[in-house]
């Protein structure tokens, strides 16, 4: 039997390649439903019913965009999920992620007697990055060298 830190490792990878190839599925689900497949189409292929698939386009919109060009991910959540399934270096997976131009936050309402609660930017930093530390496809030393690359930018 394996030693429990490795098991972890392992299970930790496992976790990442399943979640990078969830995200791919979707976005397969996604381009083939823009390409003119229905729904009930892709629930016979996917073998579900087509409620479900309505709402896995749903997700599929906001967590399955198409990979940009020059990274390996739709997301920085997906490329940091890609890093920790081993598919890509460290090195590589820093530099896609600091480069990425994130969804700035939205303005505060200048009246502060409104709480109108601030909207959730689906692309910003604290999201998607503040997502994959959480998730554990990053670590804390990787999201210091990413906070002090973005700075010095």
């Amino acid at each position: 039997m394996m030693k429990p830190e490795q098991l972890v490792v392992d299970y930790s990878r496992n976790k990442a390649r399943e979640t990078a190839a969830h995200i791919a599925k979707l976005r397969d689900l996604r381009q083939l439903h823009e390409l003119g497949y229905t729904q009930v189409k892709l629930a016979k292929l996917v073998g579900v019913s087509q409620p479900t698939i309505s709402d896995m386009l749903r997700r599929a919109r906001i967590a399955a965009p198409d990979v940009r060009p020059g990274t390996h991910g739709g997301t920085p959540y997906e490329i940091a999920a890609r890093y920790a399934a081993g598919e890509i270096d460290r090195v590589l997976a820093l530099r896609e992620l600091t480069a990425w131009q994130y969804d700035r936050p939205a303005e505060t309402n200048p009246f502060s007697w409104v709480n109108d609660g601030t909207p959730v930017i689906e692309g910003s930093f604290n999201i998607q990055i503040g997502r994959a530390l959480r998730d554990g496809f990053l670590a804390d030393e990787d999201y210091d060298d990413l906070l002090n690359a973005l700075a010095d930018d």
